[in-house]
This record gives C-alpha cells, sequence and structure tokens, in this order.
C-alpha cells in the first residue's frame, strides 16, 4: 500500500514542477502582431479588433503588450509563467490605462502553429461578484513578426 502513493506522487511532483523547471516555452518568445482580438463579455455580446494596433513581446518571464490608440499608446507589463502545457499565467505588473487591475492574474490556453499565435482567456475558477467589466473570455489570433528595437531613456 506504501508504494502506490509514492508511484503516485514522483509524477504529479515531476510535473508541477516541469513548467517552471524548464523555463519559457521557447515557441512564444518574441515578437506577435494581433491580428484578430475577439472580446467576449459576461452577458455574451462581442467586441471584435482586426486593425493589427496591438503587438505582444514574450522574454524569459515578462509579457509586454502595446497597443495604438488615438490619444498615443497603451502598454501593460505582465510577469508570466508556463503553468501546465498549453497554459500561461500572467499577472499584471504594470500599465499606462488600467492600473486598477495591477496585481490580477490570468490564465491564457495558446498554441503556436507555425507563425501564427492563438491565445483565449481561461475564466476564473470562482467569478470575483463585483466584475461585470471584466471580460470571462479574450481570444486572440497573432501573428509572428520581427522585434522592434528596444529603446532606453535616449529615445
Amino acid at each position: 500500500m506504501k508504494r502506490l502513493p509514492r508511484s503516485c506522487i514522483l509524477p504529479l511532483v515531476l510535473a508541477a514542477s516541469s513548467g517552471h523547471a524548464a523555463g519559457p516555452d521557447p515557441s512564444l518568445l518574441g515578437c506577435w502582431r494581433a491580428a484578430k482580438i475577439v472580446l467576449t463579455t459576461q452577458d455574451g455580446s462581442k467586441a471584435e479588433d482586426t486593425t493589427g494596433r496591438c503587438a505582444l513581446r514574450f522574454t524569459e518571464n515578462q509579457l509586454e503588450s502595446s497597443c495604438k490608440t488615438t490619444t498615443g499608446a497603451a502598454t501593460t507589463t505582465y510577469r508570466y509563467a508556463v503553468v501546465r502545457p498549453q497554459v500561461y499565467a500572467a499577472t499584471m505588473a504594470g500599465s499606462t490605462f488600467r492600473t486598477e487591475m495591477v496585481g490580477s492574474t490570468r490564465e491564457y490556453e495558446y498554441q503556436v502553429q507555425g507563425d501564427l499565435l492563438r491565445t483565449v482567456s481561461v475564466p476564473p475558477a470562482k467569478e470575483p461578484v463585483a466584475a461585470p467589466a471584466v471580460a470571462p473570455r479574450v481570444e486572440t489570433e497573432a501573428v509572428r513578426m520581427p522585434c522592434p528595437p528596444t529603446h532606453s531613456a535616449s529615445n
């Protein structure tokens, strides 16, 4: 009887630690242009953006999202980690427009096929009672692109 629990525990420990021990998924690393973003609100209505005005940059443990807007650019940074195969968790670290969400974490299922990245947000296990403004589902199709050079303080 003692043998069975040990044999069950070891694969679970290895699976749980493999996402962190292996590091980021190399297929995510780099820059992506969002070709299509579909936002589905809690009442089922959808908003779609196919302007290509948003870009993503994945590094080892950071994700930066930048979108061109009519008033300039909106940038949000996240700390992220692959938590299960084909799923990463992103915690908002900073934002130029959604500061009330800094510290929040969301999981995304992702699939990379060649130069195409598809992501779908995974709704939280328990929806907060007062969160009607939070979209429960975001789907993105993005195309790999060359990363623009990063600029230091002198630009």
